[in-house]
This record gives structure tokens, C-alpha cells and sequence, in this order.
């Protein structure tokens, strides 16, 4: 969605952000094994507005509305529990300040939820996390961003656990415009609470994170046609991305860190994949500067025929797979990814399947929630993992089996049967679909 220069104001558009890594037991001889608790995720899969924690089996998803209180608010579903039976939603976790939260990631060295809020025109954003011991607010809750910067409408933040440090996308507090100087990324340290300066960039409607290369790429709506941002964090500095397949308004970027390849959603019936293997910085220091497609450009492929209006993506490191979501829209869409570095990216290396999210099981017409995107992907029960979706009204959390999605995917669309979802009273049909889809309700179902 283009918007140009805006200044923030009070909105319900909301979320999120996601981790992910494979959970369960084995067994054999007789003896279940458990096995020990997975290790720090080791790529960002893209921004967005909730986190998914899959060793607790748990996902934080911020609410669009304030509480009794006035104060923002985020759900806390356990994704553990079969919502034809179980009611999911755990509790609420309520913020202490009156601002809708726009973006959360999972701080998984520290068992912590950042979450990132504040788009008041000419105040200053702010960061709570949560323990997630006790769902509660971690003593000293909110920190203040730098001085005279938001999150803003889009605000984002992904989690680098190599780093132990979460990038935030700022902007200036009066205007929340790029070409700001406190508008672009800034470090926070999720332990100390406390920020670095401002590295100046655009304002980023979403943003993706190698944790390997220590690289964001951006999706901004002041990105010029064939180029987006690339931004070097160790070296403090926003560099320009060139490639004749990125697409007017690039929204959504996500990467899979393990072969440095980034999938940027243009808000359209196509998408970019970029391949960075090989790619460098030039100058090596200073500014301006480009980051440079190593091979032979454009290293990348246009992947077209995706559903209309497709925007946010999330990608899984582990199968090499990125779910997409349309902007305000049911459709949603699969891409198989290289599974392994590839020096030249080639459209035979990529596979996609489109489909569409059924109606919710209160029969209402699904639409997933953009700006910011609800968007994630985590393997917390299977592996294939699952993608995940918020829809606009925020009455429900929707689950995609993955492996279910590849291979059927006309069957994504199926109505869910005829029974009850529980926790609602006002359903008709059960929250899964049998065919790959199970819907989670939040709080906002009644």
C-alpha cells in the first residue's frame, strides 16, 4: 500500500514478527526421548505484527483495540491444544501506556517477547517485553525509544539471536517521513534496555534480517522502482539494492538466512526473489553505497500468477519455504525456495502455489491484516512447518500446515464442517477445516 510522507496518528492497524524451530519428541526401543531444547533460531524470517515461540508452543499476537484502561494489549494463544476441544487463549498481557502495538519478536536467548508501539504524531515510541515465565511485564516496562523517534504506523522489530540484539525501524516522532535523521534502524539491546543511534534509512514498511550477514533489507514505500534498501548494520550505513525485478511498491521482504536469499512481495499478483550468495558492499565503508548481486544481474527471479495484492511473506529456513499473505485479502500463496546456495538463481529452482483462506467459523469472509502484516511462519507441531495469519477484525489466528498447502492446495479453501469452535458460542462450524487450515479464536470472539 503506497503512502507518502504521512504523518503518524492514532490507528487500529496492527502486528507482526515470527521465530521458528522444530519441537516435539522421538522415540525408539521402547523409550521416549526428549529431546533437548532447540537452539537459538538462526535467520529472521520477516517482520510483522506477532511472534510465534514454538518451544512453549505459543503465540503473541497484539490486539487492535485498547483495554478498559485505555492501554495496548497482546494475546497470548497456546497453539499447543485442538480448538474444536480447547479454548486457546491463555490471557492477556496489558501494556501500561496507550498505544496500539504495531510489532513483536521473539527473544529466544532470553525467554523474552519485544514489542514495539507508538505512532502519535510528536510523541516518542516505546518497547515492552514480556517474560515469558510468567507472561508478565518485565519490570521497568516501557523503555523509551531514542529521543524523537516512533515504530510509527508500519513500527517492526526482528531479533538477531547471534547478536543478542533486536533491530527496530525507527521514525521521527513529528512526521514519521523518510529522509529524517532518526528515521531508518536502530539496535536495542533486549537485556541492558538500551538503544544505539539511529542508522538513517527509509521508513520501512516491513524489513527482513540475515542474522549471518548482519544485513536488513527493507521494504520501504519511498524505494524507487528496481531498487530497495540494503542496509549494513555492523558498518552503520543504508546502501541501495538494485535489481530490474523488484516492482513499484515492494511491501514485504523476509530472508532465509541459511542461503542468503531474501523474497520481497510487491503488493501485487507477483513477487522478487533475490538471490544475494556472493553479494558485496561497495565502498567497503562509507556512504552512499550499494550492495551488489553476486553472478550476473538480475540474480533473481519475478515470480508471478500469486493471488491479487500480495504483500507480506514469512519464510522457514528449515524446508526453504515462504508463505505470503494478501494485503487485506484471503488469498495466500506457497514458494518452494532453493535448498541450498545457488550462485545463479534460475526460474526452475522456484515452485509456487496459490489458494485462499475459507471463511472463518463465525461464516465471515477471511482478510488478513496489512500494515502491518500479520504474518508468520513456525514449526511448532510438524515439520513441514505451518504459516501463519491475523485476519483484519482480529477475531482469529489461522494456521496453514505447510506440507498440506504443497500438496493439495485447492483444499486450503475448504469450509470448515459443520460443529463448534471452542470458546465461541455464536459458531456454527469447527475451527479446522480438515484440509490444512485450523483456526485459533482470540480474544475478540465473544
Amino acid at each position: 500500500m503506497k503512502f507518502f510522507k504521512v504523518a503518524c496518528g492514532a490507528t487500529a492497524a496492527i502486528f507482526g514478527a515470527a521465530a521458528m524451530f522444530g519441537c516435539g519428541s522421538d522415540s525408539g526401543g521402547g523409550t521416549t526421548v526428549t529431546p533437548a531444547p532447540p537452539p537459538p533460531a538462526v535467520t529472521s524470517p520477516g517482520s510483522g505484527l506477532f511472534a510465534v515461540d514454538c518451544a512453549r508452543q505459543l503465540a503473541y499476537v497484539p490486539l487492535d483495540t485498547l483495554d478498559g484502561g485505555g492501554n495496548g494489549q497482546v494475546a497470548v494463544i497456546n497453539l499447543a491444544v485442538d480448538p474444536d476441544t480447547t479454548d486457546p487463549r491463555v490471557t492477556i498481557v496489558h501494556l501500561t501506556h496507550p498505544d496500539i502495538p504495531t510489532g513483536t519478536a521473539l527473544d529466544n536467548n532470553d525467554s523474552q517477547i519485544i514489542v514495539v508501539s507508538g505512532q502519535t504524531s510528536g510523541q516518542d515510541g516505546k518497547v515492552d517485553l514480556i517474560d515469558e515465565n510468567t507472561n508478565s511485564l518485565v519490570a521497568g516496562s516501557p523503555f523509551a525509544f531514542p529521543k524523537g523517534a516512533q515504530a510509527g504506523y508500519f513500527g517492526q522489530v526482528l531479533y538477531n539471536p547471534k547478536t543478542h540484539q533486536a533491530v527496530v525501524g525507527t521514525c521521527d516522532s513529528g512526521s514519521c517521513s523518510s529522509g529524517n535523521a532518526l528515521t531508518g534502524f536502530a539496535l536495542f539491546d533486549p537485556v541492558a534496555h538500551t538503544f544505539g543511534a539511529v542508522i538513517p534509512a527509509n521508513y520501512a514498511e516491513t524489513f527482513a534480517l540475515n542474522s549471518t550477514t548482519n544485513t536488513v533489507i527493507d521494504a520501504s514505500d519511498d524505494d524507487n522502482t528496481g531498487q530497495i534498501g540494503a542496509v549494513d548494520i555492523a558498518g552503520t550505513r543504508a546502501c541501495t539494492l538494485s535489481d530490474t525485478n523488484i516492482d513499484s511498491d515492494n511491501d514485504g521482504s523476509s530472508f532465509d538466512s541459511t542461503t542468503n536469499i531474501v523474497v520481497v512481495s510487491n503488493e501485487s499478483t507477483n513477487a522478487t526473489v533475490i538471490n544475494l550468495k556472493g553479494s558485496s558492499y561497495s565502498p567497503a565503508a562509507g556512504t552512499p553505497c550499494t550492495l551488489d548481486e553476486g553472478g550476473t544481474p538480475p540474480n533473481s527471479v519475478l515470480v508471478t500468477k500469486l493471488p491479487n495484492s500480495t504483500a507480506g511473506s514469512a519464510v522457514d529456513p528449515s524446508t526453504h519455504q515462504a508463505f505470503l499473505i494478501s494485503d487485506g485479502g484471503n488469498g495466500v500463496a506457497l514458494l518452494q525456495l532453493p535448498k541450498t546456495a545457488v550462485t545463479q538463481i534460475q526460474p526452475a529452482n522456484i515452485t509456487s502455489e496459490s489458494s485462499a483462506l475459507p471463511n472463518d467459523p463465525l461464516g465471515v469472509t477471511w482478510g488478513t491484516q496489512g500494515d502491518p502484516y500479520a504474518v508468520a511462519v513456525a514449526a511448532c507441531k510438524k515439520i513441514p512447518p505451518s504459516g501463519f495469519a491475523v485476519n483484519y477484525n482480529f477475531t482469529f489466528l489461522a494456521e496453514v500446515n505447510l506440507a498440506d498447502f504443497k500438496n493439495n492446495a485447492a483444499g486450503i479453501s475448504t469450509p470448515p464442517p459443520p460443529g463448534n469452535c471452542a470458546g465461541t458460542t455464536t459458531t456454527v462450524t469447527k475451527c479446522d477445516n480438515g484440509s490444512g487450515v485450523t483456526f485459533f479464536p482470540l480474544p475478540g470472539v465473544k
